[in-house]
């Protein structure tokens, strides 16, 4: 009887970690900032993921998007990081609006 609990105990924890797996936790990226542009110019990430800014140039940057429900406006000195989390599926444009040619564009999928 003993054992039949371990095995059961054991299949719901590997179940679990099965499950875990296949759906997946949030997952972070990094996005930095350098030479007046955006580390990559697109990227595509799941619902809940978040991104982290890292201004890693000398000047202020002001990542910025009015996409609805995704509004961003964070205001970056250099060195500062802000991280955001991805609530909506959908496509999200994202600028600088110090450097308006330095441009993002974050798919998010469910």
């Amino acid at each position: 009887m003993l054992r039949s609990r371990r095995g059961a105990a054991l299949t719901l924890v590997t179940l679990g970690a099965v499950l875990v797996h296949a759906y997946g936790a949030a997952a972070d990226f990094t996005i930095v900032q350098k030479n007046k542009q955006f580390s990559v110019p697109k990227i595509t990430i799941k619902l809940g993921d978040r991104i982290t800014f890292v201004n890693g140039d000398g000047v202020n940057h002001h990542v910025f998007s009015d996409t609805k429900g995704a509004e961003i406006d964070l205001l970056q000195r250099p060195g500062r990081s802000d991280t955001v989390r991805f609530t909506q599926p959908g496509t999200v444009e994202i600028e600088c609006a110090v450097h308006p040619d330095m441009r993002l564009e974050v798919q998010v999928r469910p």
